[in-house]
């Protein structure tokens, strides 16, 4: 019986101080682009990725797209698998934010207390689980890698688990640091549940 891998990875380091960027097409730092890159090779080593499947942030795009070329493995860009869109704050660096007040209601319960302006927590979960889902009808073989944002990764480890996505423990106390990596593993056989091999590792 063949098993299918598909490796959940988030982006690098970017080229700002620690803020909500969401949708902002914020670049890779010179340090993130090289982590990212090393990652990348490592994760080809063994079984090799045969489909690379990225947001289209250039935060992400920018070494899936050098990657794939270089090796020659199929890219494809998907805009459900972008970061929650974080309205007003989009963008804004933490040491910027004015309402804290504000944020600190949308740490604790981020199911009821919306950025203004930007995705509900319910509307970013439908988004990024219909997305998973349609990776997984597409029933491609071979290790695909899909590198995203922190908060995609955290929804579909929830959704795989059958957890609460609406608990702000996901969010508050599940590190998913720069380029960690998930791993998924697909039986190839009907019915096969998805089991996750590990969470976030770093080496």
């Amino acid at each position: 019986m063949n098993t299918n891998i598909i490796t959940l990875m988030r982006h690098g380091q970017v080229a700002g101080s620690a803020g909500l960027y969401g949708h902002t097409d914020i670049a890779l730092s010179e340090q993130g682009y090289r982590t990212a890159m090393a990652r990348l090779q490592q994760l080809h080593q063994a079984p090799p990725i045969t489909r690379i499947i990225s947001s289209p942030l250039v935060r992400c795009q920018q070494v899936a797209r050098e990657f794939s070329i270089r090796e020659q493995i199929p890219l494809q860009l998907d805009n459900d698998f972008m970061e929650m869109h974080f309205g007003h704050w989009d963008g804004m660096a933490f040491s910027d934010v004015q309402d804290w007040q504000a944020l600190e209601a949308f740490w604790d319960k981020p199911a009821e207390a919306a950025a203004p302006g930007g995705e509900t927590l319910a509307q970013f979960a439908g988004r990024v689980i219909n997305a998973w889902d349609r990776l997984l009808d597409e029933n491609h073989s071979g290790h695909q890698l899909l590198l995203c944002h922190g908060g995609v990764i955290r929804i579909v480890i929830a959704h795989l688990l059958q957890l609460d996505w609406r608990n702000a423990a996901l969010f508050r106390q599940l590190n998913i640091d720069y380029t960690s990596h998930t791993r998924i593993l697909l039986a190839d056989h009907p019915h096969a549940r998805p089991v996750i091999q590990w969470i976030g590792a770093t080496h």
